[in-house]
């Protein structure tokens, strides 16, 4: 499953991201670079069977918080 994962990935991040900068568009290639990373990390972590905390507590936290 984690080969499957990196070569997915590494199509992804050579085409998407890659035309973006190939544009001059480097902002949005940052941004878009940043989103790949996350979203590879979290289907990497995913992939290993990992246990990912869910950010549910902290946000409903923040929102009691708020009122």
């Amino acid at each position: 499953m984690v080969i499957y994962l990196l070569l997915i990935y590494a199509i992804v991040v050579v085409t998407d991201p890659y035309g973006l900068l190939k544009q001059g568009k480097k902002r949005d290639f940052y941004v878009c670079s940043a989103l790949c990373l996350v979203s590879f990390s979290l289907a990497f972590a995913l992939s290993m069977h990992w246990d990912i905390p869910s950010p549910s507590p902290p946000i409903v936290y923040m929102v009691k918080k708020l009122f």
